[in-house]
């Protein structure tokens, strides 16, 4: 009997990386099209302020089309950093966020679909013949790693704090 899902292996990532970029262009145009729809709201809005979530709410207009562009690249190794850096950002984002979710009932399907799917998305983009593909070898990994994760901490005591 023959296995349903094949492993990834070192001389098939390209089905597994066209997969995964399916699955990253179907997530962002959904961002995408909620961020038009708070773009929209913001500027109906006479009271409204302009705060930090709506400046990176803006800002991924510009960085995800960015992203994508250096993936397009044949260099591809910066388009995977900015890939893996957003998602390693949202989903620390999403983690740090879950007390104010959940003091304003939120509900637990709510909270944990879009954690998982950014878990997913950082899971994905690590697995070895994949990181290779994109040309993100271990070293550049753990810098990535090194350098995301204190911003994302920075953020998350800024959005507390201020």
């Amino acid at each position: 009997m023959k296995p349903f899902i094949h492993p990834i292996k070192k001389e098939n990532p390209i089905i597994w990386v066209k997969f995964l970029l399916i699955l990253l262009v179907i997530f962002y145009a959904w961002s995408i099209a909620s961020t038009l729809n708070i773009v929209v709201d913001y500027l109906q809005c006479k009271s409204c302020h302009f705060g930090l979530y709506l400046f990176l709410k803006f800002f991924s207009l510009f960085y995800i089309p960015c992203a994508f562009y250096k993936l397009s690249k044949p260099k591809k190794l910066w388009g995977w950093i900015y890939i893996y850096a957003e998602q390693l950002f949202s989903l620390v984002i999403h983690l740090g966020m879950a007390y104010s979710y959940f003091t304003g009932n939120g509900s637990i399907s709510g909270f944990l679909i879009p954690v998982m799917i950014r878990g997913f998305f950082v899971y994905c983009l690590c697995i070895d013949p994949l990181a290779e593909y994109f040309g993100a070898y271990v070293g550049y990994r753990q810098i990535a790693r090194t350098i995301i994760i204190p911003f994302a901490v920075i953020y998350i005591l800024i959005m507390y704090l201020f």
